[in-house]
Parts: C-alpha cells; sequence; structure tokens
C-alpha cells in the first residue's frame, strides 16, 4: 500500500520514537496490570498463607530493595524451585524478567515468563506473562512470534486495554496498518475511565495513516 509523504513521514517519525523509547513503554505499559497481579496475590497469600515462601519473597523483595543481586536471584530460584504453586513464584518470575530485560537478556526474560506460562499456577498471570513476553519478542525484532504468544491469551476483565495495546504495537511491527488501528481503538474502548494508557495510544493513533 502506497502512503503520501506526510504519511510516511509520520510513520518514520513513530517508528524513530519506537526505536528510541520502546523498551521503556513496553514496562510501562503493563503497570495496570501488575497491579491487578499483586491485588490477586495478596488476596491469594490471605486465604493460603505460606510461612516459607512468604520468607522468601520477602527476603528477595529486601535484597532487590538493596541491589543485592546475588540474593535476588537465590531467593527467587528458591521460590520457582520450592513454591511453583504459591502465587509468590509467579511474582518472583516476573522480578526476574523485568531484572533480565533491563539487562538486555532476551534469553532470560523469555525463560523467566514462559516458566509462568508453564509453571505457574495462577491464571491470571497468563495474560499478564503473554504480554510481557510479547514485547520481550519485538524488541528482539522477531513480531510473528509476538503474535504467536498474543493470540494464545485469554484476557480477564481489567486486562483487555494492556492487551489490545500490546497487540497493537505487534500489528504495528509487522506493518499492518489497519488492525493495528483497530486493536488501539478496542484498547481506548476498554480503557473507559481509566484513562492509563489513553495518551500513548492516541500519540500511535495520530503518526498512522489514514485509512486508504
Amino acid at each position: 500500500m502506497a502512503y503520501d509523504l506526510e504519511e510516511q513521514e509520520s510513520l518514520d517519525q513513530l517508528k524513530a520514537w519506537w526505536e528510541k523509547w520502546g523498551t521503556l513503554t513496553l514496562s510501562v505499559i503493563t503497570v495496570g496490570c501488575l497491579g491487578f497481579a499483586a491485588y490477586n496475590g495478596w488476596n491469594w497469600y490471605e486465604r493460603h498463607q505460606g510461612s516459607k515462601a512468604t520468607a522468601a519473597y520477602i527476603q528477595m523483595q529486601n535484597a532487590y530493595v538493596q541491589g543485592d543481586e546475588k540474593n535476588v536471584k537465590s531467593a527467587a530460584d528458591a521460590l520457582m524451585a520450592g513454591y511453583s504453586d504459591h502465587v509468590f513464584a509467579s511474582l518472583a518470575a516476573f522480578t526476574m524478567a523485568s531484572k533480565a530485560e533491563a539487562a538486555g537478556d532476551v534469553a532470560g526474560a523469555r525463560q523467566h515468563l514462559n516458566w509462568v506460562l508453564d509453571k505457574g499456577k495462577h491464571a491470571e498471570y497468563d495474560t499478564l506473562a503473554r504480554i510481557r513476553l510479547a514485547g520481550v519478542e519485538l524488541d528482539a525484532k522477531n513480531p510473528q512470534r509476538a503474535l504467536e504468544v498474543l493470540q494464545a491469551a485469554k484476557p480477564e476483565r481489567g486486562q483487555t486495554a494492556a492487551y489490545q495495546d500490546r497487540l497493537g504495537d505487534v500489528y504495528f511491527a509487522m506493518n499492518r496498518f489497519d488492525d493495528a488501528r483497530a486493536a488501539w481503538e478496542k484498547a481506548l474502548d476498554a480503557e473507559r475511565g481509566d484513562q492509563i494508557l489513553t495518551p500513548l495510544i492516541n500519540l500511535k493513533l495520530t503518526a498512522l495513516p489514514e485509512k486508504k
């Protein structure tokens, strides 16, 4: 499909912006989902207290705050190896995935997010892991794999906006601009009054060419 010079310039500007800020954005837009996950995690904890798993998670969090990389990893590994059915094990895997992403470790991020999908026992984290994993694949310039990851997701209430926003990102990376527009419009509709993603999505929509 051909675009006029003004439309092509807008696309080039958005792609340049994505190259500079994409990694940061991919982390920021899942804040709402992380809040959802943490809320569910706390409710699960109140119903099923596991003192050892809780102690390991607190140890991991304290080490994280102190910048103690070695103990963050050891506590997370202990949670994931010994308490895979506990909500804190999945949260530990998310933490390790975030650290890997920040370090540019694509393989490490994939490993920990796939752990949530394959071994985590909490379905509410599946979509969040897929949104994050799709972001990792986008950073690795593998949008087709990102699309496959997202297509298997079953977003729960409160996750639709972040899911559709990431889906739009994937379609945009594949130059499927009409599909990207449709996904981002669905994300806006799902947000309603929350307005967390709205400014960013509107920016993306503005840069897209008009439908032909």
